[in-house]
């Protein structure tokens, strides 16, 4: 069976914009999106750049709008007729391939680690399990940017909003009983009282993290404890 796929395409060297190109190939399930890309590059467009390492849904690395829905391409089923588009709401080096650098940059504001105040009282130590479901939760999350991607707020507002994904990581320690930093005041200085709470990060999200049940509670905490 035949299938085609448009993906759209972008060298900042060559192009004054983005425009879509199409290949057609041999549909043949169970076959992936990422398979298809490799398919694609192999056999039509060696310059075709995009991003992947695990090929399990794991590194976080091959993002994708798929058919208009963010997407891991190496989890998600491909499908007769695709149009692919490199994530939204960042700068497209090449492709598919987009610059992940000033999320990184953010990282060292975030204080990624467990902080401690005091020494447990003593060993082992006993941890409050409900609130430590909430750490395993936001653990999931292995920063593929779709949840950036889908979220309206972070087009309109990013420079005031930090999106899903930082604070998906930040409520690893916000909820985290060991950590004893103001975690509810860093959660408001990276806007988390903007998310208007529409769920489409947690719609997208391929390790069910659940960014929009996370930040809903960091909005209600620090507002309690900040206002």
């Amino acid at each position: 069976m035949k299938g085609q796929v448009k993906i759209l395409r972008f060298n900042p060297q060559t192009d004054a914009e983005s425009r879509f190109q199409s290949f057609e190939f041999e549909f043949a399930p169970p076959m992936t999106v990422l398979d298809v890309l490799n398919l694609v590059r192999e056999r039509f467009a060696p310059d075709l750049t995009y991003a992947g390492c695990c090929r399990n849904g794991h590194c976080g690395l091959c993002g994708a709008v798929v058919n208009g829905r963010e997407a891991l391409t190496c989890r998600q089923a491909a499908e007769p007729e695709m149009e692919i588009k490199p994530l939204a709401g960042v700068r497209v080096l090449k492709d598919l391939l987009i610059d992940r650098e000033q999320y990184e940059a953010r990282r060292p504001a975030l204080r990624l680690f467990l902080e401690r105040q005091r020494a447990p009282a003593f060993e082992p130590e006993k941890i409050d399990m409900e609130a430590f479901e909430l750490f395993k939760k936001a653990s999931r999350c292995i920063e593929c940017m779709c949840c950036m991607s889908a979220c309206p707020v972070v087009k309109k507002k990013p420079h005031i909003f930090a999106g899903p994904m930082p604070l998906t990581l930040l409520a690893r320690h916000f909820f985290d009983p060991r950590d004893g930093m103001e975690r509810a005041l860093m959660a408001k200085d990276e806007g988390v009282g903007e998310c208007i709470e529409c769920g489409l990060c947690s719609s997208v999200c391929p390790r069910n993290a659940d960014p929009a049940g996370l930040i809903r509670l960091m909005k209600k905490a620090a507002a309690g404890e900040c206002g």
